[in-house]
């Protein structure tokens, strides 16, 4: 049997970067056969804006989520999201899988896998304001509501390792690798 794999937990507020440093790590690795990228499934139109992601129904989202159809999954923003339980056979068979997930997960995912790494992705509320303006998706008070859920949620633990996305995008990309790869 292979040894367990990693499921890696992405995480981190909105406007950190997340989606752009997970869209460069998935292009810099797309031959890495070892390494998976989750694909989420999402309450949310396919063509809303953000990341590429599997638009489901409300009422399908609920179905798979009481059906045990995601290995993990939760409720944000007023929109759904989950893991495809598939997932589970990539980190069964060695993998490491990579997924974007809300920090109200994190210890779920550690309680069910052997293996767990969390990569805090990180900036300071200054460049989290602005970075949210600029996508333009949300209100005013949207954006300050998000802005105090980043600095009401911490994260800490063994398996936690920090990136600091507040300069090019490439020192962001390469902490983000390393912490996949080792």
């Amino acid at each position: 049997m292979a040894e367990p794999g990693l499921l890696v937990l992405v995480v981190g507020p909105s406007g950190a970067g997340k989606d752009t440093l997970l869209d460069c790590a998935k292009a810099i690795l797309e031959d890495d056969a070892a390494v998976v990228f989750a694909r989420r499934e999402i309450t949310r139109a396919q063509d809303a804006g953000g990341e590429d992601h599997v638009e489901v129904s409300q009422e399908a989202f609920d179905a798979r989520q009481a059906n045990g159809g995601y290995i993990l999954s939760w409720k944000a923003h007023g929109l759904g999201y989950g893991v495809p339980a598939g997932l589970a056979d990539e980190i069964a068979a060695g993998r490491r899988v990579v997924v974007n997930v809300s920090r109200a997960v994190v210890e779920e995912a550690r309680a069910r896998f052997a293996r767990v790494r969390v990569v805090s992705i990180t900036a300071n509320a200054a460049i989290l304001a602005q970075r949210l303006a600029a996508r333009g998706r949300e209100t005013a008070a949207q954006i300050k509501a998000r802005l105090a859920r980043a600095e009401a949620v911490e994260v800490s633990g063994d398996d936690v390792v920090e990136v600091r996305n507040e300069g090019e995008v490439v020192a962001g990309v390469a902490q983000l690798l390393e912490a996949i790869r080792r």
